[in-house]
């Protein structure tokens, strides 16, 4: 079974979610490391019941506003949730394409390997100019800079493998 790896963002908190293994009703995932078993049943086709270490919750899972987004209600809390999952990344890498206006760090929302650095340190760019290549999910992403700018440290180095969010260039 391939492992499902997605991040869920609740409220400003992001959390690396994987499905090590299922066996029936029987799941063990890990919660930013944090490995936990439990036995999930489907009661309806919104409410879920949890069962672990002998504690007992059912959920509600409700669609949100958006493709991804979801209202979980524990019955003692609600929480608005996102499923960040590896096509979200690709998507939010291509939309973004680098850093924005304001941004001082150039970074990948995504995983990767770093294909290419085509600045260092001290170098004036232009708006527009690529500064990184990075590899994710077998496409390369240009990383460019949206206006005039000094590169004032490469945080990388090409081959390096990257984390999402892991600052890669360091604008002035």
């Amino acid at each position: 079974m391939k492992h499902l790896k997605v991040d869920i963002k609740i409220g400003d908190k992001v959390s690396e979610v994987e499905l090590i293994e299922q066996n029936g009703n029987n799941i063990t995932i890990s919660i930013d490391g944090e490995i936990i078993e439990a036995d999930v049943q489907n009661i309806t086709p919104n409410i879920y019941s949890f069962l672990h270490n002998n504690n007992s919750i059912d959920v509600e899972v409700q669609d949100g506003n958006k493709n991804k987004d979801y209202i979980v209600n524990t019955m003692m809390e609600v929480f608005e949730t996102t499923v960040i999952d590896a096509e979200a990344k690709y998507q939010m890498a291509r939309g973004k394409g680098g850093g924005t206006d304001d941004e001082n760090a150039i970074s990948s929302p995504m995983p990767g390997k770093v294909v290419k650095i085509l600045v260092k340190e001290g170098d004036k760019v232009k708006s527009g100019e690529t500064v990184v290549i990075v590899s994710a999910m077998k496409m390369e992403s240009e990383y460019k800079v949206k206006q005039d700018r000094k590169i004032i440290e490469v945080c990388v180095k090409e081959g390096d493998n990257i984390t999402g969010g892991q600052a890669l260039i360091i604008v002035e």
